[in-house]
């Protein structure tokens, strides 16, 4: 594909699921435009989408965040029962809980509640019955849940349309939608920096001085061949490589990288591990939900047709903020030490089925935070639209963000995008100069 001296109405860099939702959308809802998606590597979603645990929920503290994510559940949920294979599984998220931590929650729940979010709240006896290889008491005379301070269990909260779906197949969905609406995609093609340019040039050498007005034309690519294309509007949904892009000409990407870790424990050879992937007690696929344990945000997810579990644990404090990361994510490596003396300690203190449990895999991906709020943004900027800050649940708010991004691209920041379902929602909330959003406070 030729793209030397092209002009474009739209470029897109980032194929990403947030990078594929904006494209497609654009494209939808602008037929006549000439829309180009670029990324560096060789299909869509190869990067962080491919490595993400690729979980979806509406429960959230933040009342644009549950709107973000439900509106773009409600529009996978269609796509699939439409026909299109999705991954999905809608095996409901587990959220089990200290004493102290139901009571802070209590008012959190209530407002899920009260915003239609379908929450159901199990006491300490409700669970064991629902959950009875869970262990929910801890002895004075356990000297290792001492040393954990792993506390006794009291409840739990149970998010009901939530579960877990293929990244890849939801990334070939916006692809293929795309594609054939007449999109253009440029694989293999770094988008290494933007073209900044005054809109009346003089031709003197040095432009863009302080004095003229300014604006992105365009992107200078590396890849194949060196080039240089030109668009009225560039789109930035790079994820972590946000600041790799925009910092460079002065403009704050807004996000930082933290890395974030997935083992894979098989349940081949162990009954009592393949038996506790298997619950009819919280869904219609009988499977266990997603359970996050009290301690650490530590938690596990059951795929009964690998026989296998997928587990994790959240460490901010002591885990570095990465600002530029590395663009090769085969250099973002899994620590199994990181697993034998945090994750797994936690993994068997609550399920006794872990004992000696060791990783067939691991891997590891990077979360694009948005430290302000962790709420995702979208704000325009001399030609630019940047969307990004997902903060670990971009793949579930990504249809909603691909909206806001149409809107604002037709209507500007004081538009209103339809979201799945006809949800009106204002755009200028998510952006930077009249943002208007309450801290996220459950973030996994």
């Amino acid at each position: 594909m030729t793209t030397e001296g092209k002009v474009y109405d739209i470029i897109v860099i980032g194929a990403g699921i947030l990078g594929l939702s904006c494209a497609f959308h654009l494209k939808r809802n602008n037929p006549g435009k000439n829309i180009l998606l670029v990324d560096r590597l060789s299909d869509v979603g190869q990067a962080n989408t491919a490595r993400s645990n690729a979980m979806f929920r509406n429960t959230f503290t933040s009342w644009d965040n549950q709107v973000l994510s439900d509106t773009s559940i409600n529009f996978y949920l269609e796509v699939a029962k439409n026909g299109i294979d999705l991954g999905i599984r809608k095996t409901g998220y587990l959220w089990v809980m200290d004493e102290r931590q139901l009571s802070l929650n209590e008012r959190h729940v209530q407002k899920m509640i009260g915003n239609g979010i379908e929450i159901k709240k199990y006491d300490r006896a409700d669970l064991e019955s629902a959950l009875p290889s869970l262990r929910t008491r801890f002895q004075d005379s356990d000297q290792e849940a001492k040393l954990l301070k792993l506390e006794n269990v009291a409840g739990a909260v149970f998010g009901i349309k939530c579960g877990r779906l293929d990244p890849d197949k939801l990334s070939k969905y916006y692809e293929q939608q795309f594609l054939t609406l007449g999109g253009k995609i440029l694989f293999n093609t770094n988008a290494k920096s933007l073209l900044l340019e005054p809109n009346e040039p003089l031709g003197i050498e040095g432009e863009p001085f302080v004095w003229q007005e300014s604006r992105i034309v365009g992107v200078r690519l590396e890849g194949a061949a060196q080039s240089e294309i030109r668009a009225d509007t560039v789109v930035i949904a790079t994820g972590v490589w946000n600041n790799e892009i925009l910092e460079p000409i002065g403009i704050d990407g807004h996000v930082k990288a933290k890395k974030r870790q997935l083992f894979t424990i098989s349940a081949r050879g162990n009954k009592h591990l393949s038996d506790l992937i298997y619950n009819s007690n919280f869904n219609d696929l009988k499977v266990l939900p997603y359970v996050i344990l009290p301690k650490s945000g530590c938690y596990l997810k059951a795929l009964e047709e690998n026989n296998e579990f997928w587990v994790a644990c959240e460490d901010d404090l002591n885990r570095p903020f990465i600002n530029t990361p590395d663009p090769n994510l085969e250099n973002c490596k899994a620590e199994p030490s990181y697993y034998e003396h945090n994750v797994y300690p936690i993994l068997k203190g609550y399920f006794e089925e872990f004992e000696n449990s060791k990783p067939s895999q691991m891997w590891a991906g990077l979360y694009s935070y948005n430290t302000l709020d962790s709420i995702p943004f979208v704000f325009t900027e001399s030609g630019l639209i940047v969307a990004g800050g997902g903060s670990g649940s971009g793949i579930m708010k990504a249809d909603a963000m691909g909206r806001i991004v149409d809107a604002i691209y037709r209507d500007g920041e004081k538009g209103e995008a339809a979201l799945y379902g006809n949800v009106h929602y204002p755009v200028e909330k998510i952006g930077f100069r009249s943002r208007a959003v309450q801290r996220e406070e459950w973030v996994i």
